[in-house]
């Protein structure tokens, strides 16, 4: 049994994209279950949902509601009520290809030894892109700013692989034992490393995550994310995420975060202003500074907000998050790993 995890937030409209496509894939709708987790949606979020459930009564779409804003809070939420011993997360703004549950469900039946998988994730543009864009993405097989990768053509399976949000699949029991995703953003505020946090505690203890090339996933690129500023916004969201990452395994002492503070500030100086001097410029050179400069910018801020808020530093060094929302018949002494 597959669960498939799609958590939303007021997208209602993409919402419905996704759960079309979810419903037009070549599994049996016996074979699995869609959980639409709506993150406290102010739209025709459930409206959509109880559509989709009279249009397809065969498929079992369940939702439920979770008034605590967090993309790790509306996932957790999905696990507690999932009976699938496979569970898959998606986005709301993604579409897949016909055979996507089909090719998960078949390689982890034939690769026990694997806990965890990703896929392909293609972009599929709502506009055309600008030329500055494309030359910009160049030719490379990955871009984490869109969240875009494929980087094999044929099956792999390694202690150091990798998957996106937006196509991620993994054994529920393994996820438990993981203590889950680690928070990623509340509203417009990025604050950790989520999914990538859960890729690194697989690394940490040596399981085997696979690349399955025929699970693949269509991300919908819409036109207001076609622009510098969007650029530099994920770019400093990836900043967060990598100070959070380093941070919450071990926090530094007052004393070596303040100098790690200076040493920033120190090298970053002439880089900022280099960045302000070019700013919404399109050739691949300024954008290389302007995305640099918004990474260590959000760097600086976010050490800084450790360093002088208590309450925060205990929110970064914090282990489980998934507990958070476990029913209380289900809790167990279960130790999880950070």
């Amino acid at each position: 049994m597959i669960s498939l995890i799609i958590p939303t937030y007021n997208r209602a409209v993409v919402l419905k994209r996704a759960l079309d496509s979810a419903m037009n894939v070549d599994h049996s709708p016996a074979d699995y279950e869609i959980i639409v987790v709506d993150n406290g949606s102010t739209d025709a979020t459930p409206a959509v949902v109880q559509d989709a459930q009279e249009r397809k009564p065969k498929y079992n779409i369940n939702y439920i509601r979770e008034e605590r804003l967090g993309l790790h809070n509306a996932r957790h939420a999905g696990v507690w009520v999932a009976k699938g011993d496979i569970l898959i997360f998606t986005d709301d703004d993604a579409t897949f290809a016909p055979g996507w549950l089909r090719a998960y469900a078949g390689a982890f039946d034939a690769h026990p030894e694997m806990v965890a998988a990703g896929g392909p994730v293609r972009a599929s543009w709502e506009a055309p892109p600008p030329k500055w864009l494309v030359e910009f993405m160049g030719e490379g097989k990955t871009f984490g700013l869109f969240s875009l990768m494929e980087p094999y053509n044929e099956f792999r399976l390694n202690p150091d692989g990798i998957f996106f949000g937006v196509n991620m699949a993994i054994r529920a029991n393994v996820l438990l034992e993981m203590g889950g995703f680690n928070p990623e953003a509340f509203g417009d505020v990025w604050l950790g490393d989520g999914e990538t946090g859960l890729v690194y505690k697989l690394w940490k203890h040596k399981m085997l995550i696979g690349y399955v090339p025929e699970a693949l996933v269509y991300h919908h690129i819409p036109p207001e994310r076609m622009t510098v500023q969007y650029l530099r916004l994920r770019m400093a969201n990836q900043g967060v995420c990598d100070l959070y990452s380093d941070f919450h395994r071990m926090l530094p002492n007052t004393r070596s975060m303040l100098r790690r503070v200076s040493e920033l500030i120190l090298r970053n100086c002439r880089p900022w202003v280099a960045g302000m001097l070019v700013k919404n410029r399109t050739d691949v050179q300024s954008l290389d500074i302007q995305l640099e400069s918004a990474r260590t910018q959000a760097q600086l801020k976010y050490m800084l907000k450790v360093t002088l808020n208590k309450k925060f530093q205990n929110f970064v060094l914090k282990k489980d998050w998934l507990n958070d929302l476990r029913p209380m018949e289900k809790r167990s002494d279960t130790p999880q790993h950070g």
